[in-house]
């Protein structure tokens, strides 16, 4: 039933206007890359949904204990690994490495730095527009 109203306007009939030329910051902020997800929550979940259901009783949680400590030790190992890789100063490659802050700005001290400096542009990208003639 088209003719009653306005349609949406999807996002690709929507022109950018470039008003500025696009450049990086030369550093990257250093904030925590600690992982959102907490290690091993199902398990821990079903070990408190066990021991709930058989009035705090261990031995009748068994399996729901072993699959946790198994998944806890598992995660400990490789956040042991990631420590060690992030002590080294390597930079992890390939298509979904992540990087921590201070391992972008070594990686990005390698390329040509922008003209930019701090949270805008240097004031030559603005000469075209007509509030700064």
């Amino acid at each position: 039933r088209s003719g009653f109203g306005r349609a949406n306007i999807q996002d690709h009939q929507v022109p950018y206007l470039e008003k500025t030329p696009l450049a990086l910051k030369n550093r990257v902020s250093l904030r925590s890359t600690k992982d959102r997800n907490k290690a091993c929550m199902k398990e821990m979940m079903d070990v408190i949904a066990c021991m709930g259901k058989f009035d705090q009783n261990q031995s009748m949680c068994e399996k729901e204990i072993t699959s946790f400590n198994q998944c806890y030790k598992s995660f400990k190992a490789k956040q042991a690994s990631m420590d060690k890789i992030k002590e080294s100063g390597e930079v992890p490659k390939g298509q979904y490495a992540k990087l921590s802050g201070e391992q972008m700005n070594e990686y990005m001290k390698k390329f040509t730095p922008s003209a930019r400096k701090g949270e805008f542009n240097p004031d030559n990208a603005y000469k075209h527009m007509y509030k700064y003639k």
